[in-house]
């Protein structure tokens, strides 16, 4: 069940990620997305809408890993509390994304909350 967790946050991390990636392109949002034209030629870009399809694919996931920490004995009790920190995860799917795609800089601030991050889960998830 844990490995089945494991790869619904995985699809859930990335999902999220490239749902951000695409919509934090610089010529999707810049511009004055307040005129009516705008906001219309934005919601038929292509980015936009595979953006909201990996959306939806996100919140699936989200309802999928919380179903599988559900049917785990030692974990069912706090489910949807665990399925929220762990999706937290996505935080640092999302950086590394917007560093390698959209060439925001990462710091040392960055990495060092990725790692606290990852250790509280790794905590939290054990016995």
């Amino acid at each position: 069940m844990i490995a089945l967790a494991t790869f619904w946050v995985i699809v859930y991390c990335l999902a999220t990620a490239f749902s951000i990636v695409l919509l934090g392109d610089r010529g999707l949002i810049s511009g004055n997305l307040f005129s009516g034209g705008n906001i219309v030629k934005l919601i038929f870009n292509w980015k936009f809408i595979l953006s909201m399809s990996l959306a939806v694919l996100s919140r699936l996931s989200f309802i999928l890993i919380n179903n599988t920490l559900l049917k785990i004995s030692y974990l069912a009790d706090v489910s949807t509390t665990l399925s929220v920190f762990i999706t937290l995860t996505s935080i640092i799917f999302i950086v590394l994304a917007n560093h390698f795609f959209l060439k925001e800089s990462l710091n040392i601030k960055q990495a060092i909350g990725a790692f606290i991050v990852l250790t509280g889960i790794f905590i939290m998830l054990n016995k």
